[in-house]
């Protein structure tokens, strides 16, 4: 068995990280921030459906830009 040496503070650290990353409730906390502030910046909900995402990106990146049939 190979061992490894820590420093006493690193290792609390550690315990404190793995105990805040177990923590369901708290995922499930940020999950639902994450989908509000992306909701909030682009404007779309997307959860878990993600199906409409290449029509909504062609359509809000194109509108601005002429196509090439219109600069005829």
């Amino acid at each position: 068995m190979e061992t490894i040496q820590l420093p006493l503070s690193e290792y609390e650290n550690l315990k404190n990280l793995v105990n805040i990353l177990s923590d369901k409730k708290l995922l499930t906390k940020f999950n639902i921030l994450i989908d509000l502030l992306y909701e909030d910046k682009y404007g779309l909900f997307l959860n878990d459906y993600t199906e409409d995402l290449t029509q909504y990106s062609i359509n809000n990146n194109w509108k601005d830009e002429k196509s090439a049939w219109d600069k005829i």
